[in-house]
C-alpha cells in the first residue's frame, strides 16, 4: 500500500470514528513537520530539532522491546479494594484462599494472566509503537494521550489506523484519544474511559511512555493512587440495609421538610460554607465579623469548633449513615445549643440525630437503595458527596443560593500543617485522634489556593473537584478563604481581606421563606403508597433470577469475566421489574465476581482455576440465599414501621 493510500485510508477511518478529532487535525501543521525519507515519515521536526534523532521505526521497536522486558503495569496487590468492607465479601475471599491452600498454591502472579486489560500510551508521535504494543500486550482497550494535535495528524501518514481499528473491533475492544495537557483532566478522562468498560479491568493495565513530557510525568506520579481509589467498590449489601432502615425510620419518626433538586428562585444572601480544615482557625475572626450578614452552613466536624468559638450555624449538614455521626454531634452539643440549629442531612442518617436539632431538612442522596426505592417523584440532591462540605454546598445551591464564601474547606492541607482545625474531635478527643492517625495518608500534591502546593488524598481531591463542578454548572460566585487546595472556579481571598458590606439580614424571615419552598411531611406521610410489603415477592423473584444467572455458567469454562459482566449488568437490566430492590445488593453483586476475578484471572493451572470457579459459584449461591433472607426480614420489618409511624413532630 502506498503512503498516499494509507494516509487517505487513515483519514477516512478517523473521520468516521472520531469526526471532531479528524477535523481538528486537518489544519495544516505550523509548529511540527514530518521528516520523510523514501516516502516514509521517519521523524518529526520542531523548529530545527528532531524529536527522535533517528528513524522513528527503529526507535519505536527498541522502545517496545525494552518495555516488554520490564513492563510498567497498574496492578491491584490484593482483592481488598474490591469490597472487603463487606463481611459477605470477606467470607468469599477466605473461602477462595482456603481452596488455593488445599490445591497447594502459595503464590500468585502479580498481574492477571487471562483478563481483558487496558493499554495507556503516553505520547503518539508518529505512532509506530501502537501496533507492536497491541500485539505484544494483547490489550483489549487502548487509551492514547497525545496533547499535540499535529502529531496525530502526522501519524495518519505513518500508521494504518483502519487496520488498528479493525483489529480492536475484532477483539471486542476500542481506542480512545485524550488530547488534554492538564494532568488532573487527563487522569479524570482515563478513569472515565476505564469505568465505561468496567473497573476490574484496570487491574493489569499496561502503561507505556513514548516521549518525555511534564504532564506525562505528573500523571504517572498520580495514576497508581487514582487507580486504587477508582478500583474501590462503591456500596455493599450490609450498608444498604442500614441506609434503608435509617431512611424508613427517619421518615416514620419525624416531621421534616424535604429538600429536593427542583429549581428554586435565587436568593440574594451570601451563604458561608464552613469545613473543619486547618485554615478554619484563621477564619474565626472573619466569621464573627460577618456573622449577622450571612447564612452560615457548617459541615460535619466543623460544628464543634464553631460552637466552641461562640458561632452558632444556621444550618448543620451531615451525609453519612453510621452511628459515629450521632457520637460526634453528641460531643459537640456540650459546647453549644443545637436547638437553635436546623439540620440538613441525607435521609439515611442515624435516626437519633434529627431530634437533636431545632428542625430537620432531609434529602434523597443519589445512588443509594433508599432513594431508588422510596424517592418516587421526588428529585435527589446531586453533588452532595463525598464530604459534608459537598453536602452543605449542594444543599445551599438547591435552596437557591448563588453567592458563597468558603472557610475551612481546605480539601487537604499545606505540608506540615495539622489535618483539621483546633477544636475538632480529631484534635481534642483521644478516640478520634487514634481513628484519624490510622487512616490519614495524603499522597497527592495539588496546587494550593494561595500558590505553592497542598497535599491531599483521593476523597478530599474528589471533594474539591465536585465543588468545582457545582461552581461551573450553576455559575456560582464563590470566594475561597481556605488555605488548602485550589478549587477551580473559586476566587482565592485571605479571610481578613474580605470587605463585606452587605446589610444585616433577617434570619428568621429567610428561614420562613426557605421552609415555604420545601414540602413539609408529617411522620409516615412520605411512605404512604410505597407498599414495602409487596416488595418481598419481587425480592424473592430477584434472588431466584440471580441464582439462575449464576447457574448458566459452566464450571468447566470457568468464565470469571463473563460472570462479572452478567452480574454487573443485572441491576440496570432489571429496570423496574423488581421494584428497584436490586439496588440493595447492587454493590455486592459487583464486588463478589471482582474478588473471584482477582484470583481466577491470575491462575494459569486450569484444574485449579476450575476448582476456584466452583468455590466461587457455591459461595455466591450461599450469599444470595443469605441476602434473600435478610432482605425479606428487612422489608417485613420496615413495612411494619411504615404502617405505624411515631406520633412525634
Amino acid at each position: 500500500m502506498s503512503i498516499e493510500d494509507r494516509t487517505e485510508r487513515s483519514r477516512s477511518a478517523f473521520a468516521t470514528r472520531f469526526p471532531a478529532l479528524a477535523e481538528a487535525v486537518s489544519t495544516p501543521p505550523t509548529h511540527a513537520s514530518a521528516v520523510v525519507e523514501d516516502g516514509v515519515p521517519v521523524d518529526i521536526l520542531i523548529g530545527d530539532r528532531r524529536i527522535y534523532g533517528r528513524d522513528a521505526r527503529s526507535h519505536a521497536g527498541a522502545q517496545v522491546e525494552e518495555f516488554m522486558a520490564k513492563p510498567l503495569r497498574l496492578v491491584m496487590e490484593s482483592p481488598g479494594a474490591a469490597g472487603l468492607v463487606s463481611q459477605i465479601c470477606i467470607d468469599l475471599m477466605n473461602t477462595v484462599e482456603h481452596t488455593l491452600q488445599q490445591a497447594g498454591v502459595t503464590e500468585l502472579p502479580r498481574a492477571p494472566v487471562s483478563a481483558p486489560t487496558f493499554l495507556v500510551v503516553f505520547g503518539l508521535g508518529l505512532g509506530y509503537h501502537i501496533e507492536d504494543l497491541l500485539r505484544r500486550t494483547g490489550a483489549r482497550w487502548v487509551i492514547v494521550v497525545e496533547p499535540f494535535l499535529e502529531f496525530i495528524g502526522h501519524s495518519l501518514r505513518s500508521v494504518d489506523w483502519e487496520a488498528i481499528f479493525e483489529r480492536l473491533d475484532a477483539a471486542g475492544g476500542s481506542i480512545a484519544f485524550v488530547t488534554d495537557v492538564d494532568p488532573g483532566r487527563i487522569i479524570g478522562t482515563i478513569m472515565s474511559e476505564v469505568a465505561s468498560h468496567g473497573m476490574p479491568y484496570l487491574d493489569g493495565t499496561w502503561i507505556f511512555t513514548h516521549y518525555p513530557l511534564w504532564a506525562f510525568a505528573e500523571v504517572g506520579k498520580r495514576l497508581h493512587g487514582a487507580a486504587e481509589f477508582a478500583y474501590v467498590n462503591r456500596g455493599f449489601f450490609e450498608d444498604e440495609i442500614v441506609m434503608m432502615t435509617n431512611a424508613v425510620t427517619n421518615f416514620a419518626s419525624h416531621s421534616f421538610s424535604l429538600l429536593d433538586g427542583k429549581a428554586r428562585r435565587q436568593r440574594p444572601e451570601t451563604a458561608v460554607i464552613v469545613g473543619a480544615g486547618p485554615s478554619l482557625d484563621e477564619g474565626i475572626e472573619t466569621l464573627h465579623r460577618i456573622r449577622d450578614r450571612v447564612v452560615l452552613f457548617s459541615g460535619g466536624t466543623a460544628l464543634r469548633p464553631l460552637l466552641r468559638h461562640g458561632l452558632t450555624p444556621d444550618f448543620h449538614c451531615e451525609l453519612e449513615n453510621g452511628p459515629q455521626v450521632y457520637e460526634v454531634i453528641s460531643e459537640a452539643r456540650n459546647h453549644g445549643d443545637l436547638a437553635r440549629i436546623r439540620l440538613i442531612a441525607s435521609a439515611t442518617i442515624d435516626p437519633r440525630v434529627a431530634a437533636m436539632f431545632r428542625d430537620a431538612i432531609l434529602f434523597f442522596r443519589d445512588s443509594v437503595s433508599s432513594t431508588c426505592i422510596l424517592a418516587g417523584e421526588h428529585m435527589q440532591v446531586s453533588g452532595a458527596a463525598p464530604t459534608c462540605v459537598n453536602t452543605a454546598m449542594a444543599a445551599a445551591v438547591a435552596m437557591g443560593f448563588t453567592d458563597f464564601i468558603l472557610i475551612g474547606t481546605d480539601c487537604g492541607m499545606r505540608p506540615g500543617m495539622a489535618d483539621h482545625a483546633e477544636g475538632t474531635i480529631y484534635r481534642d478527643v483521644e478516640k478520634w485522634q487514634t481513628y484519624l492517625a490510622q487512616r490519614a495518608r495524603y499522597p497527592l500534591e495539588v496546587e494550593g489556593n494561595f500558590g505553592g502546593i497542598a497535599v491531599t488524598d483521593w476523597v478530599y481531591d474528589a471533594s474539591r473537584r465536585m465543588l468545582s463542578e457545582l461552581i461551573g454548572v450553576y455559575r456560582l460566585n464563590v470566594v475561597n478563604c481556605s488555605d488548602g487546595a485550589l478549587i477551580p472556579g473559586a476566587t482565592p481571598r485571605v479571610p481578613e481581606s474580605l470587605e463585606f458590606d452587605d446589610p444585616v439580614i433577617d434570619h428568621e424571615r429567610i428561614f420562613a421563606e426557605l421552609k415555604r419552598s420545601m414540602r413539609r411531611f408529617q411522620p409516615g406521610e412520605i411512605l404512604r403508597g410505597r407498599r414495602l410489603e409487596e416488595l418481598r415477592a419481587q425480592a424473592r423473584a430477584m434472588y431466584a433470577d440471580l441464582r439462575a444467572l449464576l447457574g448458566r455458567f459452566d464450571i468447566e469454562t470457568a468464565d470469571f469475566v463473563g460472570v462479572y459482566e452478567a452480574m454487573h449488568r443485572f441491576p440496570s437490566d432489571a429496570g423496574d421489574r423488581y421494584g428497584q430492590v436490586q439496588s440493595i445488593p447492587d454493590g455486592t453483586l459487583n464486588a463478589l465476581p471482582r474478588i473471584a476475578m482477582f484470583y481466577g484471572c491470575r491462575m494459569r493451572d486450569e484444574t485449579v482455576r476450575r476448582r476456584l470457579f466452583a468455590t466461587f459459584r457455591a459461595s455466591a449461591e450461599s450469599a444470595f440465599t443469605a441476602m434473600e433472607r435478610e432482605t425479606d426480614a428487612l422489608l417485613e420489618r420496615l413495612s411494619r414501621v411504615a404502617a405505624a409511624p411515631a406520633a412525634v413532630g
